[in-house]
């Protein structure tokens, strides 16, 4: 059903509107996750290449994990004379430090309440290269960085009245399981998402929670409208779309997110986007992209884009939405080479009404 599902998809690309299709940056990055789901499946997406490069980040090194049997023999031999000191280098190039690190962070600053990440754990389903257990639960690069953004809206805003969930650019759907995980709470989550992510983040989350829980493209590609309640009505906990399907989308979100991938997008994008989800949410938007945008691509060919999405464009696009806080060094990342990833919430202003498309 995976292949059947991602064909379909793929095959309405060339139908969709043109603000709607995958920008040059996915347009190029795609090929080669295609070529790996292609040639092993979905089963292992999470130890495929082009998915390490593209859309499961993990805190380790790339080539460590790609093959580690050399690195991992000669720690092995240098641990029989320094094992202390062997453990501490195992540790740095797996990304378990820089794990525990976050980890820690996200229980500092951790306010309570819902969501409750006490409950949260994330599943072994595509046999990730790499995971990191803590206090008996195991957690992934995406969830940690999730958790953190979400410690950091709980720390701005009122959580609690939240249940309608929609994020567009989900990646394998690491925040739909925190979401689906975290308590008894009656949350509903909807990724809109461009072929081949939106097609991987449904095996994901029909894995990890059951295909009867998660709604599929085939089974809404027709719908017009797209209504949550009924969605729920008929026992789903989450929905998987793709990015035409959102014209269509109607119901009341509670938050909105989107992490990393706005910057992946030209500015008429994001705009066109900022219209459908200003028409959706009431309440908060959780952005976590970089204040200056991505690198911008050399040709027609490469990876990168047009033009950078920077924070100016966020302010301007969500201007019926008032910024609460912006952070980048604790729950965003700061790099050395200057590349700054910065989160931003921002809460629905009282004198708005939610627009038309």
């Amino acid at each position: 059903m995976d292949d059947t599902l991602l064909e379909a998809m793929l095959a309405d690309v060339p139908k969709a509107p043109e603000l709607f299709k995958p920008t040059q940056f996915w347009a190029q990055g795609m090929m080669p996750i295609l070529r790996d789901l292609k040639q092993q499946g979905f089963h292992n997406f999470r130890a495929h290449r082009s998915a390490l490069d593209m859309y499961v980040p993990i805190y380790g090194a790339v080539d460590y994990f790609v093959d580690r049997a050399p690195m991992d023999k000669l720690i092995d031999q240098f641990a029989v004379q320094m094992p202390d000191l062997a453990e501490m280098w195992r540790n740095k190039i797996n990304g378990h430090d820089l794990a525990k690190r976050d980890y820690e962070i996200l229980l500092a600053a951790d306010p309570g309440g819902a969501p409750e990440f006490d409950r949260v754990f994330e599943s072994l389903v595509g046999e990730p290269v790499e995971n990191h257990i803590f206090d008996g639960r195991t957690f992934s690069c995406a969830m940690l960085r999730y958790l953190k953004c979400l410690a950091f809206l709980k720390k701005q805003v009122d959580t609690q009245p939240i249940r309608n969930v929609l994020e567009i650019g989900g990646g394998y759907g690491s925040l739909g399981e925190i979401f689906l995980r975290s308590g008894s709470r009656n949350y509903f989550y909807v990724d809109v998402d461009i072929p081949p992510t939106a097609a991987v983040s449904t095996y994901y989350l029909q894995a990890a929670f059951g295909r009867d829980k998660v709604a599929h493209y085939l089974q809404t590609r027709d719908l017009q409208p797209i209504r949550v309640e009924q969605l729920r009505a008929n026992g789903f906990k989450a929905a998987v779309l793709c990015p035409w399907q959102l014209p269509y989308l109607e119901g009341d979100f509670d938050l909105f997110v989107n992490a990393t991938s706005f910057q992946e997008m030209e500015p008429e994008v994001v705009k066109n986007y900022a219209v459908h989800v200003s028409r959706l949410t009431k309440g908060y938007i959780l952005l976590k992209n970089s204040r200056h945008g991505k690198v911008t691509a050399t040709d027609e060919k490469a990876v990168g884009v047009r033009q950078p999405t920077t924070r100016e464009h966020y302010l301007s696009y969500f201007n019926q939405f008032a910024v609460k806080a912006i952070e980048a060094s604790v729950f965003g990342q700061v790099y050395e080479n200057g590349f700054e990833s910065e989160v931003i919430v921002f809460e629905r202003k009282k004198d708005t009404q939610s627009p038309t498309a």
